[in-house]
């Protein structure tokens, strides 16, 4: 189903985005342990109660490894991770498209299916290897600098946002296939998956932002891993790969 030579072509040709992706998570995971002691003088000096709840605060503070959660989870992975995910999927299909190098592909010895399936299968590879690799980054810098770290909670919590992303990836790809233009495309990913980010900021439906749970908040709070939502996650990323595979076999080139 999976073509190999077009996976490296897509690898290839992605590469520039990857890059920028790992280096930007990378820079943020090591920054993370470096200015630990900084950020937590900083934030015990600084009266934040009228803006932050106090017991967040506390929390962050208690240790290092909910430091480095709150820091790298709960923010910087999920937020930057979401964004290498539209960057990513915004020219999966519509950059063939607005290149006319669509029918040259198509030319290949490939069913639509086949070609659909290898472009989302290389950029949701050129994510995980991103998330996984800057999160290996964090733990290594973070051992370095003496702080206690478990790795198995980082990872999987890394895990949950890497399936989240992935699903915005593979949003973000349906919305490339049916805009031919992929800064279009990219803007109204955007603008679909901020809307999508709404629920989050209201108590009753917070539990419905698929960026709420790619926090893992109840995981590294409660020790509950969130298998339900990563089986939902998979069953929404398959109905989005279908809906794609299906507007890619109606082009018309």
């Amino acid at each position: 189903m999976i073509s190999p030579a077009l996976f490296f072509k897509e690898l290839v040709e992605n590469r520039i985005k990857f890059w920028i992706s790992f280096f930007i998570l990378g820079v943020l995971a090591v920054i993370i342990p470096l200015l630990y002691a900084f950020a937590g003088n900083m934030l015990g000096s600084i009266n934040l109660s009228p803006y932050v709840n106090p017991g967040e605060i506390s929390f962050i503070l208690s240790s290092y490894p909910n430091y480095a959660w709150s820091q790298w989870t709960a923010k910087n992975l999920t937020q930057f991770a979401s964004l290498a995910a539209i960057v990513l999927g915004m020219g999966a299909l519509a950059g063939e498209t607005a290149y006319g190098t669509a029918p040259f592909l198509l030319s290949k010895p490939l069913t639509r299916r086949q070609v659909y399936a290898t472009k989302m299968a290389a950029g949701i590879f050129l994510l995980g290897l991103a998330i996984v690799a800057s999160t290996f980054l964090l733990i290594l810098v973070s051992a370095m600098k003496g702080y206690t770290l478990q790795a198995g909670p980082f990872i999987a919590s890394a895990i949950v946002v890497y399936v989240g992303a992935a699903v915005i990836y593979l949003g973000t790809a349906v919305i490339s296939t049916i805009i031919p233009d992929p800064v279009k495309a990219g803007v109204v990913a955007a603008i679909f998956w901020g809307l999508a980010s709404v629920p989050g900021y209201f108590r009753g439906t917070v539990q419905y932002s698929i960026f709420y749970q790619m926090k893992a908040i109840r995981y590294w709070l409660q020790g509950e891993f969130p298998w339900l939502v990563l089986i939902l996650w998979l069953g929404i990323g398959f109905l989005l790969f279908e809906t794609g595979v299906y507007y890619w076999r109606q082009k018309d080139f």
